[in-house]
């Protein structure tokens, strides 16, 4: 486990990737630490062949790629041997059941018989396939397919999951599922989560950190909470009750404070107002009880990641008309 310790899970320094005369990586440079991290960018961004660039199945023009240390161009069953990957296109075997797909890719990893198909059940069950594993995987819903190759990426218990668009397709109840797996794996079993997704609300929603890749580079990396913080503190504060009396109190009280969005499932039910500080703390409390106002929450006020996202692809094309150095990342401040 020393090599776990000693290195981050995913290193990337300086990647750079050429079909014929087009660059598709130019330069990419990032760390993928533990937790969970999001890669986000427009169709033909190099997403999907920097994925490949990890499992080293492609050969690289030029930079250097290291998973715990290992590198997949000199070392590709040892760092095969650690990481399970959910591919977006279609990756089953017609004709085999969804748990014989599952032990085949058990025994693929070097587990025996017996131990491969007691793993194969173990980790269906944990992902709810019920008894559709015994159908041939051709025949199953799209939901089911998914846990299936699922299920077959972390079979063999590996330290690194990489998905590529793990939601494509799936109805909201199965998504959310999905993402509920995901966070497990990463929050209660320690694993390192990588998801490679258009899907933007999915990585708000579960991510610790993004990269944005555009155009072959990296436009943008960091914390969720780092790039969507607002450029001025804020905080969103969510009740129930009369909220417009709870603003009007608020400003009386020389607290800067309007209505604003709760959401898209409650628009308009949330008060922003600048942080009060610990010492006039006390006094939304005290302003809400006032005018009857049950507080929910009072949390620091974050832009949709989307909005970051769309300013990062306007840069990134700013930037490229007037020819900014190679794999230059983009900071919050930038944006």
């Amino acid at each position: 486990m020393a090599d776990q310790l000693d290195h981050p899970p995913v290193r990337l320094d300086g990647v750079v990737k050429r079909y014929g005369g087009r660059t598709v990586l130019d330069g990419v440079s990032f760390e993928v630490p533990p937790g969970i991290t999001g890669l986000v960018g427009p169709n033909g961004a190099g997403k999907s062949t920097l994925v490949r660039s990890i499992l080293g199945l492609v050969r690289l023009a030029a930079g250097s790629v290291r998973v715990f240390g290992h590198d997949p161009a000199a070392e590709p069953l040892r760092v095969r041997s650690i990481v399970g990957v959910v591919p977006e296109d279609e990756c089953s075997v017609p004709g085999l059941s969804g748990v014989e797909m599952v032990r085949f890719a058990a025994r693929l990893s070097g587990l025996p018989g017996t131990e491969a198909l007691r793993r194969a059940h173990e980790v269906l069950d944990w992902c709810d396939a019920g008894q559709e594993r015994y159908r041939p995987v051709e025949t199953l819903s799209v939901g089911t397919r998914q846990k299936v190759a699922f299920a077959a990426a972390i079979v063999h218990d590996p330290r690194l999951v990489i998905l590529d668009e793990p939601t494509n397709g799936l109805d909201p109840i199965e998504r959310r599922a999905m993402l509920g797996r995901l966070v497990t794996l990463a929050r209660r079993h320690g694993k390192t989560v990588f998801v490679s997704t258009h899907v933007l609300p999915d990585v708000q929603a579960i991510c610790d950190r993004v990269v944005v890749i555009a155009r072959g580079r990296v436009r943008l990396a960091g914390t969720i909470d780092e790039l969507t913080r607002t450029a001025v503190a804020l905080e969103r504060l969510e009740g129930d009750g009369p909220l417009e009396d709870l603003v009007g109190l608020l400003v009386a009280r020389g607290l800067r404070a309007r209505m604003g969005d709760g959401g898209p499932e409650e628009p308009g039910r949330a008060v922003v107002l600048e942080p009060p500080g610990p010492d006039r703390i006390d006094m939304v409390w005290h302003c809400a009880r006032e005018v009857g106002v049950i507080i929910r929450s009072l949390s620091p006020l974050h832009r949709p990641l989307e909005e970051v996202f769309v300013q990062t692809l306007r840069r990134a094309a700013a930037d490229d008309a007037t020819g900014p150095a190679a794999g230059r990342e983009v900071t919050h401040a930038g944006v």
